[in-house]
Formats: structure tokens, sequence, C-alpha cells
């Protein structure tokens, strides 16, 4: 069975080890960084490790962080993360990054200028990358492959990963009162369409939290059908999925009045039939979570 983890579950991953007094391994974060879906995420995670303290792989951004750019103006920035690090083989990893810009160009003039940069910067590149611009097919099917070799040469530790971080969560949230649970979540309200960094990772971080509000509001009986969980999970806890009522898709907001617990059976026929119906029942629930 393959686990993933939302970007919510990294970031609450990350608090936790430093909670913990861990710092995550090269292959730990390898894994975290795996779940991602692009760079804006990546910028999110990168930002909350820094500001928790934990230590950053030697080299990390430019051997593994540069994967998931495609912006060339986001390598610029990259660079300048490098330069601050003051290593002494600073040069020896602009090489990646060079090669990343190259692919980033969209004319041969940009390309050409960067491979002089390069050379200036005694960054030997042949000359072969130049006529490569304009390649940005090849940053994913690259960011791909790392994805694939990462997932399948860690595979055995992804399950160990997992694990801990379920303990570890259900550690987190067994010392929150569904009170405490509630107010976390409403104290991190913020303005939609608030763009800066620290929202950005607020917003991230708050969809775990509404998961959990979910389930715990339900105690264990799916608010469609109103019938007990069809199982209990390997922690021993009821089985329920959380269903978001308007799409996180098409706009709606990852809030405790938008989303309710239900089971695997009702979530599949909520989402195939879309009666009206199952909506004005799930909707009344979610609303009544409010007030809990």
């Amino acid at each position: 069975m393959t686990h993933t983890m939302d970007l919510s579950e990294v970031l609450l991953y990350l608090e936790l080890m430093k909670k913990n007094k861990k710092n995550p391994s090269p292959p730990e974060m390898n894994l975290m960084l795996h779940f991602l879906k692009d760079y804006e995420e990546v910028k999110v995670f990168y930002g909350r490790f820094t500001e928790l303290g934990l230590k950053m792989p030697k080299n990390y951004e430019a051997n593994t962080l540069i994967h998931f750019i495609e912006d060339i103006e986001d390598t610029y920035k990259l660079k300048e993360i490098i330069i601050t690090k003051r290593d002494r083989r600073v040069k020896y990893y602009f090489n990646s990054l060079f090669i990343h810009q190259i692919l980033l160009s969209k004319t041969s003039e940009q390309a050409v200028q960067i491979w002089n940069e390069a050379k200036e910067c005694g960054v030997d590149l042949s000359e072969v990358w130049v006529d490569r611009y304009d390649s940005q097919w090849r940053i994913k099917q690259n960011l791909e492959e790392w994805r694939k070799s990462e997932l399948s040469y860690n595979f055995q530790y992804l399950q160990e990963m997992y694990e801990e971080f379920c303990e570890m969560k259900n550690d987190y949230f067994a010392e929150l009162s569904l009170p405490q649970l509630k107010q976390k979540l409403l104290k991190n309200e913020v303005v939609v369409g608030d763009t800066r960094n620290e929202i950005k990772t607020i917003v991230f971080s708050r969809s775990v939290l509404i998961k959990e509000f979910a389930r715990r509001v339900a105690k264990g009986i799916c608010q469609l059908c109103e019938k007990e969980a069809p199982f209990l999970d390997k922690l021993g806890k009821p089985f329920l999925e959380v269903h978001h009522i308007h799409y996180l898709s098409k706009g709606g907001s990852d809030t405790i009045d938008n989303v309710v617990a239900v089971c695997p059976n009702c979530h599949r026929r909520i989402h195939h039939l879309e009666l009206e119906k199952d909506n004005k029942k799930i909707l009344e629930k979610a609303l009544v979570n409010i007030n809990v």
C-alpha cells in the first residue's frame, strides 16, 4: 500500500518533529518533498522548515529543491540562498543551477548569456547546453524521474515514516479537546485572497486540523447515512472520510462549515450521484458543526 501526505500533514509533521526534538533525515526530507505538488508548496515547506530552526541537509537547495522550479526567476532567488550558505564549494553547486536556468530560458540569446555567466563564475558547461533552451518539458521529466527514484529507493522506509507520523499526530490531537481544536482553527481564520507567505502557511496548515475537527464532531457516525463507521483504523479510530461540500477545486473553502465526515460508501455516492437531497442534508450537518 502506498501512503500519501498532503502539504498540511507535511507541515504538521515538521512541527511535531521539532516538538519531539528530532531533525528530519535526508530520506524523510525527500519523501516529504515527494508528496508536494509544485514549487509553491515547496516554498511554504522550506519557509516553515527554516522558521522551526530545523537543520537542512547539506547542499539540499541545489541538489533537491531545484527539481521543482519551473520559473527562471525562482532560480535567481535560490541562487541567493546558496550564496548565503558560504560553502567553499558553492561554484560546484552552481553547475546544476545554471543548467536549470538554461533549460528554462525562452531564447537562444538568454541561454548564451547564462552560459557566459556560468563561465565567469568558474563553471565550465559544455556548449551543447546552449541549444537546450526552452526545454521546460525536460524539467518536468526530470522531476517525475526524481519522484519515482526517491519513492522506489525509500519505499520500505516510507511505511516506517508514515506510521511514525500517524502516532505523533494521534498523540498531538489526543492532547487537544474539541473546543481547543475549534479555537485553534478560528484563530487561524484568514482573509481570502491574501497571498503573503505567512498567510499561505496558515492556509496550508489548516487542512489537517479541519479533517480532525470533522471526524471528531461526527463521533464515528457517518453524517449522511447516520450509520457507524464500517471499520476502525490501525489506531483504533472509526474510519470516516472528510468531504468538502463545495469542492475546493471549484472555489470551496477549507472551513468547518464546509466539511463533513462520511463513510467511504456515502463519499462515493455523493461524488457520483450529486443528489440535491444529499447535499442539503450534509450542508445542514456542517452548519450545526459551527455551534459545537
